[in-house]
């Protein structure tokens, strides 16, 4: 009996020291930070934004009873998520304590103008660099329309726009229309009409080979699909696609590149559908320098619906990004990219690697084909200019009159591979099967409304050097 009772006494001390501990554990996380209760939230500047768009995009909510050390760091995550919308330039938050045990939140943002209209200028060419290298007038389009960001004051984005001259091109779309009131739920609808009279037609000495026609058109495109999206979470998004794309090509290019399509047919219809995964914890879109990014996707492109063109393409692609901060000013960004894609399809215009959407610094020149890849891209970034803001006080518009600007310097080193088992095309092309690397450092202007200038120079493996500029982050 005493046993029993020496037993039952025992585990009662242990069972009380391991609640002391896990007190005095939970305890320490939050240090001497008070327990509030968050008596409101109080958004100012939304004069077109929605106050639930806004909502939506924070960690914390009414009513939340949270310590203070854990507010601080919702709020500074709750600022990363609204700058990372293309909704606001700035967006600061104030906090007011009560002796009562209650906080007050204000959350002051200053919006971005919405409505631009389009008159752009588009070379025809892959990236500008390749643009330059002709210097032609006669290869660029002139593009109008309009895009309205946050229609109907819910981060929703509605474009319509044409492109006429070396291209001809109308484009609509309709994304983030959100149908359920927690804003988890979104839909997209996309279109797209195009037909050019010089196009892609193959890749020789690791270069693309136009073809260029002047009585009828080389390449005719249609494609619609539509898009859901799921977003439970703040940083992590499923995203499905199902589309309908119908190609047709001049019988001149047929010639030139028999295996354009799958069979000697100049059309090609074909159902696909594609699912995305991203987990996206960046400071930034534009220029991140700290957290990580994730995505995978997984596509499919025809289904034997239309057995004439023969189209079986099916690949799996993973990406990821880490962003470190090494001191205050200087930082490193690492990009990892895999991709496999059955062998079986040749298709010329869905075998596309390196060149295109992933691409090497230093190889902006050229394009490599291929089913399988992998890629790797490494920058260490220094902050030359900290973030500067100018007051423009003659200019009216408060959207514009205040302008935030920042240069990086970099050096950078990336490596890549792709894999190709076509005979035909590897005894033309030297770099598909073969390790690709290139070096050089860049200078990073980046400025408002998502605004971003790379001027960089890269050698290659073949030493050959160049300035190359860019408009977009490179990974």
């Amino acid at each position: 009996m005493k046993v029993q009772e020496n037993i039952y006494n025992l585990k009662s001390a242990f069972l009380f020291v391991l609640m002391l501990f896990l007190f005095q554990l939970l305890h320490s996380q939050n240090g001497n930070s008070e327990q509030f209760l968050i008596n409101y939230v109080k958004i100012i500047g939304n004069y077109k934004t929605k106050e639930k768009t806004i909502l939506r995009e924070l960690t914390f909510a009414e009513g939340d009873s949270i310590y203070e050390d854990d507010l601080i760091k919702k709020i500074a995550l709750s600022k990363k998520n609204l700058l990372n919308t293309p909704l606001f330039n700035f967006v600061n938050f104030e906090t007011k304590k009560s002796k009562f045990k209650t906080i007050s939140i204000i959350i002051k943002v200053e919006e971005r103008w919405y409505l631009w209209p389009q008159a752009t200028i588009y070379y025809a060419d892959r990236n500008f660099s390749n643009w330059l290298i002709n210097k032609d007038l006669s290869r660029t389009d002139i593009g109008l329309g309009l895009i309205k960001y946050n229609f109907r004051g819910r981060n929703e984005k509605l474009s319509l726009y044409t492109i006429f001259g070396y291209d001809e091109e109308l484009i609509l779309k309709y994304e983030n229309i959100f149908f359920d009131k927690k804003r988890n739920h979104s839909a997209g609808i996309y279109l797209k009409y195009l037909q050019r009279k010089e196009t892609g037609a193959k890749i020789e000495s690791n270069k693309l080979l136009q073809i260029k026609l002047d009585n009828e058109y080389a390449l005719k495109l249609y494609n619609l699909s539509f898009k859901y999206t799921y977003r439970k979470k703040y940083f992590s998004t499923h995203s499905a696609f199902l589309g309908f794309e119908s190609r047709k090509i001049a019988d001149s290019l047929s010639v030139v590149n028999p295996e354009y399509f799958s069979t000697n047919r100049n059309k090609t219809e074909y159902f696909f559908v594609k699912y995305i995964f991203i987990q996206d914890k960046r400071n930034s879109r534009v220029f991140p320098t700290k957290g990580h990014f994730f995505k995978i996707t997984v596509a499919k492109f025809g289904f034997n619906l239309f057995p004439e063109s023969k189209i079986n393409s099916f690949y799996i692609k993973t990406e990821v990004s880490k962003y470190s901060k090494l001191s205050k000013r200087f930082n490193f960004g690492n990009y990892i990219s895999f991709r496999y894609k059955n062998k079986n399809d040749k298709t010329f215009f869905l075998n596309t690697a390196i060149g295109y959407s992933s691409n090497l610094r230093g190889y902006e020149y050229y394009l490599i084909n291929g089913t399988n890849f992998c890629l790797s891209k490494n920058t260490l970034n220094f902050e030359l200019l900290p973030k500067k803001i100018f007051y423009l006080r003659k200019l009216p518009l408060k959207r514009f009159n205040k302008i935030h600007f920042t240069i990086y310097t970099s050096i950078f080193s990336d490596i890549g591979y792709v894999q190709n088992s076509n005979i035909i095309y590897t005894q033309k092309n030297t770099f598909a099967n073969k390790l690709l690397y290139s070096y050089g450092a860049g200078l990073n202007f980046l400025t408002y409304y998502d605004t971003l200038l790379r001027l960089e120079y890269s050698i290659n493996h073949k030493k050959e050097g160049g300035f190359y500029l860019h408009f977009e982050v490179p990974f």
